[in-house]
């Protein structure tokens, strides 16, 4: 009896925990996901939940009271401070007007103007509701872009007429450039105007519809050709040619401080290829404009804010066609395109300073899934702020699809809120609670790490701020730490700094009595004394190349010694620089070095051996790499210094580090140009252009060498088929 009871005890849990299994994938019709350092896919758990789908029939737009119209090609969607939502349907040129449980309460397809005139919308393209703050009798106004006909409609809480806002008078601005299709107002009651015929920007307006400007411009830009060629170009060839203008935005929005967010889908894919990883603001498809136009956003995540990061060509760059701020700052972006019902639809969430913190959405016909995404929005109610998208399904009808938020994604907000307040505390618990659900979500070992660092754990904040790769305050917190390691040890490290220098600078000292005496020596040099001549040469460059060529004072060995120092210095700068200038761990190894020292060392010798017989250089090929190695000599010392003060450097103290290796570089760069000048007896004129030609030289070479290489790897591939194919016959 207990062995059956036992059988069915396990029974029922293998049927709860397969059951349970199905139930959890069939929760959702699509993945959410975050992306890592390498740009790899981090799954991660269900940030918002598809509730709901609603159609025209579910609007109870097919009933008489409505017109009996199904949405026919809508194109904009927005909900006010209450949760009512406003459909601009453009095919049928009118607003529909819903309550937040998505039933249909009113139809605006007409009004009458204030001189009496019947007026009716022509394919309306966008819609907006202020909130009551912004207006002075607390009031809310509803404008509508009335695109065909050139004009802004604005209506009062009540859906009564006020005024009509025509094109602006504007020397900028051409007769027929004013189609407005999307439009934002500030909390100044600024009107912020989208116009796909105005390159110029947003178009700015003030509430009674004057005009005061542009901002935000695109760049323009020309290729590499076009430029040589209108530098030859007179001005009037110049107005002649065709222009390269500006690209229009297609939509925008403003948040509750009057920041503008602007999306583009004509950027140069191209372009947006190249920005997702630089974080360059220029060609990005998303951006955050202050009242002047700047460019503002914060780019802090691990790539560009502006849709898919892992995209194999720039053909399958995201396409941002919308824009909506939700809670606590946080905005999303769409990514889809209408024109082409094969591309993706996906919904990118990201926090203020432009970390992603959840993807979801996919094409589908299961609900959650979507056609073509034409726009979206935050609905808030009692607090809750649901998204809602305006899809067109393959079908060519219209519907809602509306996404309440997880527990997750409300862990995810309220560690946002409690940082934005200050709370650190409190956020620390709602960012411990998101790493249990998902261990791989990098924006909260940044909270806590920014938590730890308010409450003074700066050992500890720095232990979590690395587990994310965040350099920035992983650098503020270790400045503290080395203030209170400076403040403890400060004597012995004085001390141990003073000694350092005395004894460099005693070496270079004993180096210079060494290299007087050996210079009156007669005879052969030994190994020793050969190799302590580079702290002589790299102070006097001239007559210390002559007495390597002329007094033998320089060798081969030496100069491989030289070489092989270069060599384990770049090798420990790939091993030992600091976290915050390094915090992926990448590093090479010996043989990496040895190929990127070695191999160029070589490379200019062999070049530069080439031109002796055309540029009458009397220097033999030993000549020219011993004079290339003793060349390198200051070059470990700045590598290696650098390297060092990596870990002791802060990130705003990064450009000494730059400094000096830049100058040991210079320092090189000087020697070799002096080393082949005396090698060669070259004048100075002779020597630039013999430098330039060994330049191209080596540069020639290398393609020859990659050429060739791609050639033998084609016909090794080509044998080992060949022979592979013989052997499958036989």
């Amino acid at each position: 009896m207990k062995k059956k009871i036992l059988y069915v005890v396990v029974f029922a849990m293998i049927a709860a925990m397969l059951f349970g299994t199905v139930y959890s994938s069939a929760a959702s019709t699509y993945d959410t996901y975050t992306y890592s350092i390498d740009g790899e896919v981090l799954k991660s758990p269900e940030a918002y939940h598809a509730d709901d789908a609603f159609d025209s029939i579910d609007m109870n737009l097919l009933s008489e009271k409505f017109g009996g119209l199904a949405l026919n090609d809508a194109k904009d969607v927005f909900a006010d401070y209450q949760g009512n939502l406003y459909i601009a349907d453009t095919g049928n040129n009118r607003i529909v007007i819903l309550n937040k449980y998505y039933g249909a309460v009113k139809i605006i397809s007409g009004y009458v103007d204030e001189n009496g005139k019947a007026q009716t919308f022509a394919k309306p393209q966008g819609v907006y509701v202020t909130n009551p703050t912004i207006n002075a009798d607390g009031t809310t106004h509803l404008y509508v872009c009335d695109t065909e006909n050139e004009r802004i409609v604005i209506f009062d809480e009540n859906f009564e007429y006020i005024r009509t806002l025509e094109q602006p008078e504007s020397k900028l601005i051409d007769k027929g450039d004013f189609k407005p299709t999307a439009i934002s107002v500030d909390l100044y009651g600024r009107l912020f105007v989208i116009s796909p015929n105005c390159y110029e920007g947003v178009i700015v307006m003030s509430g009674t519809g004057e005009f005061t400007g542009f901002i935000g411009a695109q760049k323009v830009t020309f290729s590499f050709l076009e430029r040589i060629w209108r530098r030859f170009q007179t001005e009037e060839q110049k107005n002649a040619s065709v222009q390269n203008v500006s690209i229009a935005y297609n939509n925008i929005t403003v948040d509750d401080e009057g920041f503008v967010y602007v999306t583009n889908d004509n950027i140069e894919p191209e372009s947006q290829f190249k920005s997702i990883k630089t974080k360059a603001s220029t060609y990005a498809p998303v951006k955050k404009l202050n009242s002047s136009g700047e460019e503002i956003m914060s780019r802090n995540g691990f790539f560009n804010p502006g849709g898919e990061v892992l995209v194999m060509s720039a053909e399958s760059v995201s396409n941002i066609i919308d824009v909506a701020i939700g809670d606590q700052n946080t905005w999303t972006i769409m990514d889809s395109d209408p024109a082409k019902p094969e591309a993706r639809i996906r919904l990118f969430t990201y926090d203020q300073s432009g970390n992603l913190l959840f993807a979801y959405a996919t094409k589908g016909e299961q609900l959650g899934q979507g056609a073509n995404f034409v726009a979206i929005t935050y609905q808030v109610i009692d607090g809750v702020y649901y998204m809602v998208a305006l899809d067109k399904t393959s079908t060519g009808t219209m519907q809602l699809i509306v996404y309440s938020p997880t527990e997750y994604c409300d862990t995810i907000i309220s560690a946002i809120r409690n940082q934005n307040e200050h709370n650190y505390t409190d956020s620390i618990y709602f960012w411990q609670d998101v790493l249990t659900r998902n261990n791989n979500f990098d924006l909260a070992y940044i909270g806590i790490g920014k938590a730890l660092y308010s409450q003074g754990k700066y050992g500890e904040a720095m232990e979590m701020l690395s587990k994310a790769y965040e350099t920035k305050y992983y650098s503020t917190a270790f400045k503290e730490t080395r203030k209170n390691s400076l403040q403890s040890f400060m004597v012995p490290m004085i001390i141990l700094l003073i000694g350092v220098i005395y004894l460099f600078f005693k070496f270079l000292g004993w180096a210079k009595v060494k290299n007087k005496a050996t210079a009156l020596k007669v005879g052969q040099k030994t190994y020793g004394e050969e190799l302590l001549y580079a702290f002589h040469l790299v102070f006097h460059p001239f007559d210390g190349f002559w007495d390597i060529k002329h007094e033998k004072r320089g060798s081969v060995r030496a100069g491989l010694t030289i070489l092989a120092i270069t060599i384990l210095s770049f090798f420990y700068q790939s091993i030992g620089t600091g976290y915050i200038f390094n915090p992926r761990g990448n590093y090479s190894t010996v043989f990496a070095a040895i190929g990127s020292v070695g191999v160029l060392v070589i490379l200019f010798c062999v070049a530069n051996w080439c031109f002796t017989t055309l540029f009458d250089g009397e220097g033999s090929f030993k000549d020219i790499f011993i004079a290339a190695c003793y060349s390198l000599a200051p070059l470990p010392l700045f590598v290696t210094l650098s390297t060092i003060l990596t870990n002791v450097f802060t990130l705003s103290e990064g450009s000494i580090v730059t400094l000096l290796v830049t100058l040991g570089y210079v320092w090189v760069g000087i020697l070799l140009f002096f080393g082949t000048l005396v090698t060669h007896d070259y004048s100075i004129n002779k020597n630039i252009v013999s430098t330039l030609c060994t330049i191209v030289a080596m540069m020639i070479i290398m393609f020859i060498a990659i050429l060739f290489s791609g050639l033998v790897v084609k016909m090794v591939t080509f044998v080992s088929s060949f022979i592979s194919e013989i052997s499958n016959r036989i």
